[in-house]
């Protein structure tokens, strides 16, 4: 091999190991979680998880909205589409506002959420799961969405087949995903 060729081999392993480590950083941040960073999040797997939930909802008091939330202006931009009657579609960047505000008070709500999912959570089910840890009420939901209350009943209820494994009225589900 001629010096030429082991330069080039060296830089070669110089990129790839530059390259990995971008990319364990970009995976280990601390911002509010995507998907495959939920994969590697190493505090809980999905049964532990479940379980640590069911057993905090078992008590009997009533789960409290964070202040930071309530106190931000996207809690009172929701407030103020409920009072209007507005519709949030999808694509509205109050949901990515939503999100940071709720990465504030709980860090790790959506990769939870995600590790809950098995890694499968659609952004419709994300913006429901925001909108409960909020304190919204169903009917609000539904008009906030655009829905039927009883879809969203309906949909509340499968969310909690989807991340806990088992049929449980709406109420619970709301009282499990505040907890995250």
């Amino acid at each position: 091999m001629t010096e030429l060729e082991m330069m080039r081999w060296i830089l070669g392993i110089l990129v790839t190991a530059g390259a990995l480590a971008v990319t364990v950083m970009y995976f280990f941040r601390n911002d509010t979680a995507s998907a495959p960073e939920a994969a590697v999040e190493a505090t809980y797997d999905r049964n532990s998880l479940q379980q640590t939930l069911m057993s905090s909802a078992s008590n009997d008091t009533d789960i409290a909205i964070h202040s930071s939330i309530l106190e931000s202006d996207v809690y009172e931009a929701l407030q103020q589409k409920i009072r209007n009657g507005d519709i949030i579609n999808e694509s509205n960047p109050i949901w990515d506002y939503l999100e940071k505000t709720i990465a504030h008070s709980s860090p790790k709500f959506k990769s939870r959420l995600y590790v809950l999912a098995g890694g499968e959570l659609k952004p419709s089910d994300l913006h429901m799961a925001m909108l409960i840890k909020c304190g919204v009420s169903p009917a609000n939901m539904a008009m906030l969405v655009g829905r039927s209350k009883s879809t969203i009943t309906f949909r509340r209820k499968d969310m909690g087949r989807k991340l806990f494994d088992r049929e449980m009225d709406a109420n619970s589900v709301d009282r499990l995903i505040r907890l995250i």
